[in-house]
């Protein structure tokens, strides 16, 4: 089984940055610069396999490696999204986008963990929370509390091989 692995991934590449000083926390900042990249761009299907070989190659600790990376990656999103393209929401859904801006002002972190723990699209999210008036930090609390069940989930899996 190792073959296969090492067919897939580079770790030659991963033991020579690791046996430098502070390797592991390069390691760790590569996993996690992955990791934000894969959520700002909004890669679907992406995060498990991440969070798979933060735990393959971290162990429980790159739990909250992915977790960090994610929320990074998603807040960028989220701030993108209420930049470039909240106003035009805004004009062309105006009234439905209130109703649903007043929801979540009131029950936002429900409403954004329980939708990350249901599976939509990361972009809908991001892009939905931008142009209502949940603020940022509530955003990305929830995103993390979302988040969690399955990267911990696919870190201990990784962990585990």
């Amino acid at each position: 089984m190792d073959s296969v692995i090492a067919q897939w991934l580079p770790l030659g590449l991963v033991e020579a940055v690791a046996a430098m000083p502070f390797g592991s926390v390069a390691v760790s900042a590569l996993i996690a610069l992955t990791t934000a990249s894969i959520m700002a761009f909004s890669i679907p299907g992406a995060l498990t396999p991440t969070a798979f070989l933060s735990g393959l190659l971290l162990g429980f600790g790159g739990i909250l490696v992915v977790a960090l990376g994610a929320v990074i990656g998603s807040h960028i999103l989220f701030l993108a999204s209420r930049r470039w393209f909240a106003a035009g929401m805004r004009r062309r859904f105006g009234t439905q986008l209130d109703e649903v801006g007043g929801h979540l002002e009131r029950r936002g972190p429900i409403y954004v963990a329980g939708a990350r723990l249901a599976g939509v699209p990361h972009v809908l999210i991001a892009a939905g929370c931008a142009a209502t008036p949940i603020t940022g930090r509530t955003f990305a609390f929830a995103t993390l509390l979302g988040l969690l069940p399955a990267i911990t989930l696919a870190v201990s899996a990784g962990s585990a091989f």
